[in-house]
């Protein structure tokens, strides 16, 4: 009875559950919030300043590339990446904060309606963009047998890859080639959990305290929480375009991962290392076939990647669901533990070429 009370409960619109609410005071914050068609009205403006922004991106990125001497011809790869590129890539603030903000302001007027879908096609949404990364080094490693084959699409990834690099530093630990596989393992399976946990409370309570005390106050229904909401979605933006990402750069650090895979593609490939602790060297044969670095690969983008999404877009509904301003300061510091929990500089990597080979060649 009281699972079907509940179910009832989250699929009623935040007005009904709002109609229910007897509150403690009449103060402002306890007004009702504005209607969802504010939200979808806001997002929607958005979103089409976003498309507008995203396809000059592409256009600015054609002319040069075809400017280029010799000019590049783009194939299907090549756009594809450039279209990836143009829509992830937070290399202009104000681009990444409109199309932020136009998926924020969608949700929250979509979780106004209905809490329960809104939060699954949210996961499945960030899920599905977090691909971007992956898709983006793995088209660039089918067509590529190193650094200089590779026609670069983002800006980010140009920094990092205008010479050929033999040192590779890890910046978090699923990077590190030279960690043990055991902290390795302890480090995802905290996240996953602890990731697991935000997702959770998050479902489970469509309802919270209000600012005066007020039980059953619905997420985003009054207008306390909806202001709250929209300053959790400012405060994602500067957490995705400030110093915590160096200034939106990918958490998934694409350009470390493509110079690692390309690695492994060359025959008798090795990556060595110093271990202060064993104060000794180390080193690692790489290949294609080698699961451990797939694994890492894998873990990366969960975390990174899924998880890093996750955690950021889901700010604004953990910060509307406070009832304190200490409350907001305690999530945001809460999500910024989380995404940081993995991030350690690494041992350095040196990309190195078996003796043998050489020997063969020569």
């Amino acid at each position: 009875c009281c699972n079907m009370e509940s179910l009832i409960r989250k699929l009623e619109t935040v007005e009904e559950k709002y109609s229910q609410v007897v509150f403690k005071t009449n103060a402002t914050f306890n007004d009702p919030a504005p209607k969802p068609v504010v939200a979808f009205a806001i997002g929607g403006v958005l979103s089409l300043f976003g498309f507008l922004m995203w396809w000059h991106r592409v256009v600015v990125l054609k002319r040069k590339m075809a400017e280029r001497q010799p000019p590049i011809k783009l194939t299907w790869n090549t756009l594809l990446r450039a279209y990836i590129s143009c829509a992830i890539d937070s290399d202009s603030p104000l681009y990444t904060t409109i199309s932020y903000g136009a998926s924020s302001f969608l949700f929250l007027g979509a979780i106004q309606i209905n809490y329960e879908w809104t939060l699954l096609a949210m996961l499945v949404f960030y899920t599905v963009t977090s691909l971007g990364e992956t898709i983006r080094v793995l088209l660039a490693l089918s067509h590529a047998n190193s650094l200089a084959d590779i026609v670069v699409t983002s800006g980010f990834l140009a920094s990092k890859l205008r010479t050929v690099a033999t040192e590779l530093k890890p910046s978090n630990v699923y990077e590190d080639l030279g960690r043990g596989k055991t902290i390795v393992l302890m480090v995802f399976v905290t996240q996953v959990i602890l990731i697991s946990f935000v997702c959770i409370d998050m479902y489970q309570n469509d309802t919270n305290p209000c600012r005066d005390g007020t039980p059953g106050c619905p997420l985003a229904g009054t207008l306390g929480s909806w202001i709250f909401y929209v300053l959790g979605t400012f405060m994602a933006c500067v957490f995705l375009l400030g110093p915590k990402t160096n200034y939106g750069e990918s958490e998934q650090n694409p350009a470390y991962w493509l110079q690692l895979f390309l690695a492994t593609k060359r025959s008798g490939a090795q990556v060595t290392w110093y271990d202060p602790i064993k104060d000794r060297h180390k080193e690692m044969s790489l290949s294609m076939r080698d699961g451990i670095t797939w694994i890492r690969f894998f873990m990366s983008f969960v975390i990174n990647g899924v998880g890093f999404h996750i955690l950021v877009h889901a700010l604004p509904i953990q910060v509307a669901a406070q009832s304190s301003l200490t409350g907001v300061v305690l999530r945001a510091v809460g999500m910024m533990y989380l995404v940081d929990l993995d991030d350690t500089p690494g041992y350095t990597l040196t990309i190195v070429q078996h003796p043998v080979e050489k020997t063969e060649k020569a």
